[in-house]
């Protein structure tokens, strides 16, 4: 998630800061923003923007970390002329449809996307293949939905991926199975339990606590301490539920079974 709080104290007027900064917080609002283009600041926040705002900071700014929180910004354009670009974190954009071309952004390998409510097109992720970390989730109250993941199966080199609160609409993990690099995965429970079981078959050396029937959780709903793996699954209590919990630790293996047969009749 964007990690809100780890930021510096907020800047609202660049007029006299004059040494070269590493890190760097400001606002939409913020005064003076043309001194960024000699600060050289490599790891900038940028707080409430607007469209003027953002394009503006970003003729100025090249930073090597940029984190945004708060946008209301439809074109994300302005991104491409941040070549030197390594990590990037964008959190609640109320306006965003589509991406931006992540091709200009050459040295990205950490990206971001939190809670973009009209965001569906994530055609642009298959032009970044050298990403390593990539998180994408729906804002707390607030689901992402997005058309199709087969985007990400051109990430051939994502080690940690992040997923959660998604409405996909082809109700698909299958793209993530060409991530044969991807060593953690972290999923929310919102998709058949079919998918879980073929992932954790075809992903064998990623770690993802979702790849078996049931979790434990450390606080108990109810009385009901396990969540069962899979979209309108129920929850379990560990004492009494027993017999439940086996059938579906065996519903679990048999798809499992399926789906190593399947993939062996096709080699």
């Amino acid at each position: 998630m964007f990690p809100i709080g780890e930021q510096p104290r907020i800047i609202k007027d660049l007029e006299n800061v004059t040494a070269s900064l590493e890190e760097l917080a400001i606002e939409g609002k913020t005064k003076n923003i043309e001194r960024l283009a000699s600060l050289q600041v490599k790891k900038l926040w940028v707080f409430a923007v607007n469209q003027k705002q953002f394009e503006h900071i970003l003729t100025y700014a090249r930073p090597n970390i940029l984190y945004v929180y708060e946008m209301r910004v439809e074109d994300l354009s302005s991104l491409q002329k941040l070549s030197d670009l390594q990590q990037l974190y964008m959190c609640w954009n109320t306006k965003a449809k589509t991406l931006w071309d992540i091709a200009y952004n050459k040295k990205l390998k950490s990206l971001l996307i939190d809670d973009f409510s009209k965001l569906e097109d994530l055609t642009a992720l298959s032009k970044c293949p050298q990403l390593n970390t990539f998180y994408m989730g729906g804002g707390i109250n607030t689901t992402m939905k997005v058309q199709t993941l087969q985007q990400l199966a051109a990430l051939q080199h994502l080690k940690k991926l992040t997923l959660m609160n998604l409405k996909v609409k082809d109700d698909s993990l299958e793209p993530l199975i060409q991530l044969k690099n991807l060593r953690e995965l972290s999923l929310s429970n919102q998709f058949k339990v079919e998918e879980y079981a073929k992932l954790s078959v075809a992903l064998p050396y990623t770690e993802c606590k979702f790849f078996k029937p049931y979790v434990y959780m450390n606080d108990a709903i109810e009385g009901k301490n396990i969540m069962v793996i899979g979209r309108r699954r129920p929850f379990l209590n560990s004492k009494t539920d027993a017999v439940k919990m086996q059938k579906y630790e065996e519903q679990f293996k048999k798809l499992q079974e399926e789906y190593k047969a399947l993939v062996e009749s096709t080699m």
